[in-house]
């Protein structure tokens, strides 16, 4: 990889590389109680923790492969979170007092599309001007 491309990486790959690693470390936490879990309050909590990663992945395919039309970069999101959040499932399943929840892995995934969503919002109004 030449300079342009370890550039481009920790410019735009590393921040997701990082927040994937952040979401890991939390998922890693034993025993966490969260608020009103009889309304399943952990799963809003997946989705605006997977929003940014969204955010981060969408951006880092957009700033490397500038010729991805939006429909497949969207999709390429929802794909990365869903495979993420399988992984952090799974990852959490041997956690002592947490467990692996399908409502979780969908609620992962909206939120990645979410924070995908919003970067396309931003980026085609920064094209605009």
């Amino acid at each position: 990889m030449d300079n342009s491309g370890w550039s481009k990486f920790f410019k735009f790959w590393f921040p997701a590389i990082l927040y994937s690693g952040i979401i890991f470390w939390v998922s890693s936490q034993p025993h966490v109680k969260t608020p009103m879990p009889q309304l399943h309050f952990d799963a809003v909590l997946h989705l605006l923790a997977y929003m940014p990663f969204g955010f981060l992945l969408a951006r880092a395919v957009d700033q490397t492969k500038k010729s991805v039309p939006w429909q497949l970069l969207f999709g390429l999101v929802l794909l990365g979170a869903f495979v993420y959040g399988i992984s952090d499932e799974f990852h959490q399943s041997f956690v002592p007092g947490r467990s692996a929840e399908a409502f979780d892995l969908i609620a992962d995934t909206i939120g990645g599309g979410a924070g995908g969503y919003i970067y396309l919002l931003f980026a085609a109004r920064l094209r605009k001007k």
